[in-house]
């Protein structure tokens, strides 16, 4: 099984059972092999909405409406577990964050209620 090369603030599409597929983008690394990613969903009147993203040129091009950061989802991943949950054939990456959009997500993270602690001492 091959791995995936990640770099904070790059974005996946990652499957994930039952619905299909949702863009996931590294934004912490909890130790030397393994990342902290965060799924990216359209907005809902339940969203959390401490971080929002518009498209534009500093979010990765699947964000193609205002969209918010579920933290709630958050997992924890190293390149081969990466590689196992990407569809075949799309092992890179599917854009990426400024550095500016990612310190957002980052602090977005910190005051988010639904994060896991444990998740907020990577940040």
């Amino acid at each position: 099984m091959a791995s995936v090369s990640i770099r904070l603030g790059d974005a996946f599409l990652i499957k994930t059972p039952p619905k299909g597929k949702h863009l996931y983008i590294a934004i912490a690394k909890t130790s030397k092999t393994r990342y902290l990613f965060v799924s990216i969903n359209s907005r809902q009147p339940n969203s959390e909405t401490v971080c929002i993203l518009e498209p534009g040129p500093d979010v990765p091009d699947f964000i193609v409406h205002e969209s918010v950061i579920n933290y709630r989802f958050a997992r924890e991943l190293n390149a081969k577990d990466l590689a196992k949950l990407i569809p075949t054939g799309n092992r890179t990456a599917k854009g990426h964050c400024s550095y500016n959009v990612l310190k957002r997500i980052q602090k977005g993270g910190l005051t988010s209620k639904r994060l896991k602690t444990r998740y907020k001492h990577a940040l």
